[in-house]
C-alpha cells in the first residue's frame, strides 16, 4: 500500500486550486456530511488493490491499484452585483482537477458526472480517477 502518493497528490491538487480558482475553495482529504464552507472538493482515496509482479532477477515487486474520488460541491455566489451559479462554479473547479489529475499525474478519468445531493441548493460533481503505483519506487506506472 503506498500512501505516500496519494498525499501527494492530495498536497498538489489543493495549491493548485487555491492558486488557481477564482472561487477559493476549501479542500479536504475526507469525506464531509455537511458544511458550511462552499465550494467544497473533497479528496478520498477510495481503494486501494496491492498487486505484484516476480521479475527475472527474482526480487518482488509490488504496485499498488489506486482509485480516487473527488467531490466538488458549490452553491450559488454573489459577487460585483451578480449572481454566479453553482453549476459555473462547479464547472471551474472541475476543470482544474482534470488539470492535475489527467495531465500533470496522468490519472485515467473513469468518472465524471453531476451527482444529486440532498440539499437541492448544493450543486454536485464526482469524478473517479485510476492509476496504479509501483509501491518500491513510489512512483505512477
Amino acid at each position: 500500500m503506498n500512501t505516500k502518493m496519494t498525499e501527494k497528490i492530495y498536497n498538489t491538487l489543493n495549491i493548485y486550486l487555491q492558486e488557481k480558482s477564482n472561487y477559493s475553495p476549501k479542500v479536504i482529504n475526507k469525506t464531509l456530511l455537511q458544511s458550511n464552507k462552499y465550494p467544497l472538493v473533497t479528496f478520498n482515496e477510495v481503494n486501494n488493490i496491492p498487486k505484484e509482479q516476480s521479475t527475472k532477477s527474482r526480487v518482488r515487486d509490488t504496485y499498488s491499484g489506486v482509485y480516487y474520488e473527488i467531490e466538488i460541491f458549490a452553491i450559488d455566489k454573489a459577487a460585483a452585483n451578480k449572481i454566479i451559479s453553482n453549476i459555473t462554479i462547479c464547472n471551474e473547479l472541475k476543470e482544474l482537477v482534470d488539470k492535475v489529475m489527467s495531465s500533470y499525474f496522468q490519472l485515467e478519468r473513469t468518472l465524471c458526472q453531476p451527482t444529486p445531493n440532498v440539499d437541492k441548493n448544493i450543486y454536485r460533481i464526482t469524478m473517479r480517477y485510476t492509476a496504479n503505483i509501483w509501491d518500491n519506487k513510489n512512483m505512477l506506472i
